[in-house]
């Protein structure tokens, strides 16, 4: 098994060329990371190890359970020459010092790589139940993984408060006029990027990573940081003043889960909001997606199967694929009135009053918009009203983040078929399309389009 830290300027994607419980293959970054174990005598997992092509910045570790003058003095044993002469002509240094890996005085766990200036040192001191010996490797000049900007978030009154301010101090600048394409487009582009600066100004990037417990409150932080500089001292614990500590400690963590859960309980008003907290409280675990395939080939990295499921479930059609166009022309007796005067209460009705509908990729949520409405209500409702009269849909509401979400009983996810596509769309673009769907909805009800049924 090998453990990445959750880091944000790392990236790790599992390896599998080989079907081999004794080879992981990692790929960190710029640098692949082999860990290998092989049984006493045993040939598959090394063979297998032996005719790997090695790639550049490649660092391989672990149990090799073989001897050689190169690493331990004494005579060569368990193919301890193959290994020797496979890391020789493959460029990889050795990265052991001359101190044993385990209590009886033998250096069987191994490191090679072709990294400049790696290193490795034996950390006796990191105990890890075992009878072997951490060894401690350092790679440097590891490239950090691109980061993508974070979300970002307004979580606090003041944080919102700022956020309304400066958009009323940016609402002078947006445009008036509204009466052609590329002018709606303008006014929808200004929209938005006043919306992001300002939610940028007054928010702060979300944090990736793991998250405090939901009970988690400042006096439990409070307590364990005091535990924590009273234990450090004595790392046994076998100490009075640490045993009240840690008494104390669990007493505030016990206070704090039984509040949590007592508030959330009697805050329950139906069986729905039962369910939600059950489904919220429900831990994601630490499940990653398997290897896909996509007809003989297969893919593994995030980006990749990323890629590959973008071609397999969006890209599968062109505008070749389309039927003809099965309409005929007809006369129609009469004609159905699709009015293009939009009130401000409707616009409000379909922007605002919605679910928790999550954000695209201008990361407006509808609360955002909500607070702001009386300074860019009009300026919506003109917008609106513009893309009505002209059947035009803004180039800012045409981008979506595609998220694949696993259907549900679906075992082998394996194939594309498995995932369904989920499009996030900007939360003001989606309100224009809702307007329009009711007044279709109603028009064709109203007028008898559809049968009643």
């Amino acid at each position: 098994m090998t453990y990445v830290r959750r880091d944000s300027t790392l990236s790790a994607d599992q390896n599998r060329p080989y079907q081999s419980r004794d080879i992981l293959l990692l790929t960190v970054n710029d640098t692949i990371m082999v860990n290998f174990y092989r049984q006493n005598n045993e040939r598959d997992a090394l063979d297998t190890l032996l005719q790997w092509p090695i790639p550049d910045r490649c660092l391989v570790a672990g149990d090799f359970n073989a001897r050689h003058h190169t690493w331990q003095t004494g005579p060569t044993t368990n193919r301890g020459h193959e290994i020797a002469s496979w890391a020789s002509e493959n460029g990889l240094g050795l990265l052991n010092t001359s101190e044993p890996t385990n209590p009886h005085g033998n250096t069987i766990d191994l490191a090679f790589s072709n990294v400049p200036l790696a290193e490795a040192n034996v950390e006796d001191h990191l105990a890890t139940s075992s009878d072997h010996f951490t060894l401690s490797l350092t790679l440097p000049n590891v490239e950090p993984a691109p980061t993508q900007p974070g979300k970002i978030r307004i979580t606090t009154d003041d944080g919102l408060k700022r956020f309304v301010e400066i958009v009323e101090l940016g609402s002078t600048a947006i445009p008036v006029a509204a009466s052609s394409p590329l002018e709606l487009d303008k006014l929808a582009s200004t929209l938005v990027s006043l919306l992001q600066s300002a939610a940028k100004a007054a928010g702060r990037p979300a944090r990736k990573g793991a998250r405090n417990a939901p009970w988690w409150t400042e006096e439990c932080a409070l307590a364990a940081a005091g535990y924590r500089a009273i234990r450090r001292p004595y790392p046994l614990g076998f100490n009075q003043e640490v045993q009240i500590a840690k008494r104390d400690f669990h007493r505030v963590v016990r206070r704090a889960k039984r509040l949590y859960w007592r508030n959330l309980i009697n805050n329950f008003s139906d069986s729905s909001s039962v369910f939600k907290a059950v489904r919220w409280l429900r831990s994601p675990g630490a499940f990653q997606p398997p290897p896909l395939q996509v007809d003989d080939v297969v893919y593994e990295t995030q980006l990749d199967k990323a890629n590959a499921l973008r071609r397999a479930a969006l890209e599968c059609r062109t505008a070749e694929d389309d039927i003809q166009d099965p309409w005929i022309k007809v006369s129609p007796r009469k004609t159905i009135p699709f009015p293009q005067e939009i009130s401000l209460e409707e616009a409000q009705d379909a922007t605002l009053r919605t679910g928790n509908t999550s954000p695209g990729a201008d990361n407006i949520t509808v609360k955002l918009l909500t607070a702001v409405w009386h300074i860019i209500g009009t300026h919506v409702r003109r917008l609106f009203e513009g893309c009505l009269a002209m059947g035009h849909h803004p180039k800012p509401f045409r981008a979506a983040e595609v998220v694949m979400i696993a259907k549900p009983g679906r075992r082998d996810l394996t194939t594309p078929r498995a995932w369904r596509p989920i499009s996030l769309l900007s939360c003001l673009g989606k309100g224009l399309e809702r307007l329009v769907a009711r007044r279709l909805a109603w028009a064709c009800i109203h007028h008898g389009v559809l049968h009643p049924q």
